[in-house]
């Protein structure tokens, strides 16, 4: 990457703390040491179910940090549901936020920072909408998935219901203040979320390795997470018990974290979206069913990215130009996803897709103004309807076909 004209910024003012069993021993400390009265815990029930949240609750009870549990978080949250848990952050008077789950938990929690502290509607902050001020409360993070990437991000993203949409908060100030990466919360994830968080950091990855604004920052991060991923997610998807497998692609998913939240995300994020707010599909296997579909959209926009990517992943690649490189990880990554088990296509939605469906997904991808920008291979809308027909299945009645 020439650097004489590819200026980039840095914001990176969060404490991060990894290792085993990292949060019971240190995060009751930081709560105290940041001389906050109440800890308000925003997780899910499937966390309260498989004991993650009392192992938690039993660490800051032995320092006596005084906290509350509320565990009404719902995959791809609503802002309406963000609402309602800003009424009970207020009635618990609590003035820190502690993040604990996947990516909705963390985008949750982050919205709720920006509802609890500023008037009107949390959509009302949306990208392009009013500005984020500085008056949040302090917020902590606890990813407990191996996806999401959130906890290091300075985005949230929340789902408006009433137009069956995503849209994106985004703020430095939103960037957790600290962040405890403890690969053993990870152990109980199901093997089905194994994958599917595990191939949302990879998504994450390569989309900040290809973006418009990308920088070498960004770049170092994106390639040794994908290399992470790559090496370590079939062996911890195989096998829970490989710890070492598991901590390395717990930490790969923050560095892919890191990596988008300075280089930005793509076309991938853009059509996934849709499918997440309006069908409610899992935001990791969204990804996953699109980006090999992606790759082969953007290839002839940044060849050599591409290849990047592929010859680590296959050093035999490096005598091979960039074009026939990068035409290798299509099927690279297809191959990988497959060996996790990740659906080629959408057809395990109880669902034949019209014409209308489409295009409605098409508008709404294009309106993803978060991603689409910065896609490295501009996109109209009839090469997202193209996308999604490869992917979904159509109704045989649907005149969506050139």
């Amino acid at each position: 990457m020439g650097l004489l004209n590819a200026p980039f910024q840095l914001s990176l003012n969060t404490d991060l703390k990894f290792g085993y069993h990292v949060v019971q021993q240190e995060l009751a400390d930081k709560i105290n040491a940041s001389g906050k009265k109440k800890a308000f815990i925003i997780t899910d029930k499937g966390l309260i179910d498989s004991g993650v949240v009392q192992t938690i609750a039993d660490a800051l009870e032995a320092k006596k940090v005084d906290y509350v549990v509320y565990s009404d978080v719902e995959p791809n949250p609503s802002a309406h549901s963000v609402m309602t848990g800003v009424k009970s952050f207020h009635l618990e008077q609590a003035d820190l936020i502690v993040a604990l789950g996947g990516g909705s938990s963390m985008d949750y929690a982050k919205a709720l920072a920006v509802a609890a502290t500023h008037p009107g509607f949390v959509l009302d902050y949306t990208l392009g909408g009013k500005p984020i001020e500085d008056k949040l409360p302090l917020i902590f993070a606890i990813p407990t998935t191996i996806g999401t990437g959130s906890e290091v991000t300075l985005a949230s993203v929340i789902t408006d219901t009433d137009a069956g949409r995503k849209l994106i908060l985004a703020s430095p100030l939103l960037i957790p203040k600290a962040v405890f990466v403890d690969p053993s919360l990870t152990l109980g994830l199901p093997r089905k979320h194994v994958a599917a968080t595990g191939s949302d950091a990879l998504v994450h990855a390569i989309e900040a390795y290809v973006s418009l604004p990308a920088n070498p920052f960004s770049d170092a991060l994106a390639l040794q997470a994908i290399r992470m991923i790559w090496d370590n997610l079939p062996q911890t998807y195989a096998h829970e018990g490989n710890l070492e497998a598991r901590a390395q692609v717990h930490l790969a998913s923050t560095f892919a974290g890191l990596s988008f939240n300075s280089g930005g995300l793509g076309l991938v994020h853009s059509l996934s979206h849709p499918m997440s707010a309006r069908y409610q599909v899992p935001h990791g296997i969204a990804n996953a069913v699109i980006l090999p579909h992606i790759i082969e959209h953007n290839i002839a926009a940044n060849p050599q990215k591409y290849a990047d990517i592929a010859r680590m992943i296959d050093p035999s690649l490096s005598y091979e130009s960039h074009a026939k490189s990068a035409k290798t990880l299509i099927s690279l990554v297809r191959d990988f996803l497959q060996s996790i088990d990740i659906p080629a296509s959408f057809d395990f939605i109880n669902k034949e897709f019209s014409a209308d469906d489409i295009e409605q997904l098409a508008e709404d991808a294009m309106n993803d103004h978060g991603t689409v920008h910065n896609n490295p291979r501009r996109a109209v809308k009839d090469d997202i309807v193209q996308i999604y027909k490869k992917v979904l299945p159509v109704r045989k009645d649907a005149k969506v076909f050139n």
